[in-house]
């Protein structure tokens, strides 16, 4: 049976747009089965997007009460999106998203999708304006998700080609991107890691097809690699954005299923 469901949210315990109880109301009124909280894990540097270490007890507790208002109409799950220079170990959660903001060290400077101007500074400060190394930097980091076995979910995988519609950054389509990227799936997909469809770029306006690009969905199908949708919402209105259209992309390239939480485990869901 088909089950519908978003494990990518975001609230304001991080740099979402409306509490979680917000949240859940809208995922109700769109027809969500389940709802799963993802706040940006703690970072070893100040900045204004990911949830302090001191804010996770009250984090839990209040997915907690959104768990027990919805009981009966909403499944809720208390996640993590866990980043790979993430201050803390992502143990303890209902599921793991594990993403790549950064190319380490972890620092606002080293940031591959916070502005357009940022993203330009590293590749030119740290790369030396070397498009290839810095691609390589980024999906190489992609091992160590592979071999965390916290992490169940794969975050928007081409999260570096963010600004390449609007600001020519690191075209989606570039085939020295697609070869690289292609390769970085490979671990992950081996160590049984699944893809989130991400639709968060497109509804920002930033991007017209998800992460991972169009190619990139057709290469991970003929690796058999495992998929499920999200939208990477920060306010109530993005809960399912794009999700039917989502749908009918995945099933042209060939899927018939994505992958849904369950409490326990991954299971699939007929498309």
């Amino acid at each position: 049976m088909k089950h519908r469901q978003n494990l990518h949210t975001h609230t304001t315990f991080d740099d979402g747009r409306a509490s979680p109880m917000d949240m859940a109301r809208a995922a109700v009124d769109v027809g969500l089965e389940s709802l799963g909280f993802s706040a940006h894990s703690p970072m070893p540097y100040e900045n204004d997007w990911a949830i302090t270490e001191d804010r996770l007890p009250a984090y839990r507790q209040e997915i907690a009460r959104v768990r027990e208002e919805f009981q009966g109409r909403l499944t809720v799950y208390e996640g993590l999106e866990w980043d790979a220079c993430s201050s803390i170990e992502p143990t303890g959660f209902d599921y793991v998203i594990g993403s790549l903001h950064l190319i380490a060290p972890g620092q606002e400077e080293s940031s591959i999708d916070y502005t357009p101007n940022i993203t330009r500074h590293l590749l030119y400060s740290r790369f030396g304006g070397d498009e290839r190394a810095m691609i390589q930097a980024y999906f190489g980091q992609y091992a160590a998700l592979a071999a965390n076995h916290h992490v169940d979910v794969v975050g928007h995988f081409d999260l570096l080609t963010k600004f390449s519609e609007h600001h020519n950054l690191f075209p989606a389509h570039d085939p020295y991107l697609l070869q690289y990227a292609s390769e970085a799936m490979e671990p992950l997909i081996r160590a049984e890691k699944i893809f989130e469809v991400n639709t968060g770029a497109m509804s920002r306006g930033l991007r017209s097809e998800p992460y991972p690009s169009v190619p990139l969905l057709h290469r991970l199908y003929e690796l058999r690699g495992r998929v499920t949708l999200s939208s990477d919402a920060h306010g109530p209105e993005l809960i399912t954005h794009s999700f039917d259209a989502m749908e009918e992309l995945l099933r042209t390239i060939g899927f018939r299923e994505t992958w849904v939480f369950d409490g326990s485990a991954f299971v699939p869901s007929p498309l």
